[in-house]
Order: C-alpha cells, then structure tokens, then sequence
C-alpha cells in the first residue's frame, strides 16, 4: 500500500453522455447560482440565464463532443480554447460563462491526458480552466463584499 508503485492517475475515459450531461448540469448551476445572486431582479438575471443556458449547450451538447472525435492533437487544442475563454470571459465574470467554459476545457483535457505527444496541452487546459473558476469564484465573492 504505501510503497507500491501505482500512481493516481487524472487521466478519465471519454465521459459517456448521462456523464457529460451531468457535468453540463453543474457547470451551469455553478454559473447560474452566483449571477443570481449578483443581479438585482428578474427582468436582470432571464437573459442572463438564457445566455448560460445557451452557451452550456453548445459546449457540452456540442463543442465538447465534435472535439472528442478530432484527431492529433485536436482535442487537446480545443480544451486549451475552451479554458483560455474562460479566462477571456473573467472580464464579464457576472454572466457566468467562465465557469461553464472552463469546465468544457478540463474535461476535454482530462481525456487526453493519457496521449503522451497531448499530454503538455491537456495538462496546460486543465490547469488554466481550474484557475479560471477558482478566479471567477474569488470575483463573485469580491462583488458580494
């Protein structure tokens, strides 16, 4: 047990779909609950949601599925967009989108960890799509103050 040699591996298999559904449902509740408590009243936070709603399912039901059959490294490139958008979209951290981009790019990352010539890109989309949420939550919770 303690001086094996097996090592964690974040390395995941492509998510099937009710897996990548879910992760599309807490990707959007984590970008739906703090603009809701971010925006003053109803007429404020519908387009707000509606934009949410929309950009989760072109990423999930879309984007993140066409990457996953790209070849090369095409995969691992697309999750360093979805990630680097992430942290394009800090500027607009209130509309919740760096929390559902960010999180399209690690997952596309995660899959492509155990592809030796991707394994620096997936590695660079996961890291930058964590630090886009963690900065989008450290906002939220500025913004609140």
């Amino acid at each position: 047990m303690f001086g094996s040699d097996r090592r964690l591996s974040l390395a995941a298999a492509e998510p099937s779909e009710p897996e990548l559904a879910t992760i599309a449902g807490l990707a959007a509740l984590l970008a739906a609950v703090p603009s809701a408590l971010m925006t003053v009243g109803v007429r404020e936070y519908v387009p707000i949601l509606a934009l949410i709603v929309l950009v989760t399912l072109a990423v999930f039901g879309w984007g993140v599925p066409s990457a996953l059959n790209l070849y090369e490294s095409g995969p691992s490139a697309v999750a360093l967009a979805l990630s680097g958008l992430g942290v394009v979209t800090l500027l607009l951290f209130w509309t919740g989108l760096p929390a559902v981009l960010a999180t399209g790019g690690i997952v596309l990352g995660r899959t492509q960890l155990d592809v030796p010539e991707d394994q620096r890109l997936a590695l660079a989309a996961i890291k930058i799509g964590a630090a886009s949420i963690v900065l989008y939550l450290l906002l939220f919770m500025i913004d609140l103050l």
